[in-house]
């Protein structure tokens, strides 16, 4: 499955995409993205392939990591410590988000 970068917007995020298909989408290469996985900022849908598939979603960590990477220029595993430290904050958004729906003004 060949992925466009335009096309991102467009991703199934019940899909299942290669290291190949992930390193062309996201900037990273192959090496980068397995120690990414080493590191614990992404995970492949198995826990211990030999040939590692990812979810949609995680082409969006993925490209956001390289962001992180180039805008940044930290290494990768600065880059882990800023995607969990993300994922951390849009966690407390969202649980902020249900407080404040239940919460009458």
């Amino acid at each position: 499955m060949q992925l466009e970068p335009q096309s991102l917007s467009w991703l199934d995020e019940h899909a299942a995409y290669s290291l190949r298909e992930l390193a062309e989408c996201s900037r990273l290469s192959e090496t980068e993205l397995l120690e990414l996985v080493e590191y614990g900022a992404i995970a492949p849908l198995e826990p211990h392939p030999t040939n590692p598939t990812f979810a949609g979603l995680t082409i969006y960590v993925a490209r956001t990591a390289a962001r992180l990477r180039n805008d940044f220029e930290i290494d990768l595993r600065g880059v882990a410590v800023a995607l969990a430290l993300l994922e951390r904050v849009r966690v407390l958004e969202a649980a902020l988000h249900d407080l404040r729906v239940r919460t009458p003004r």
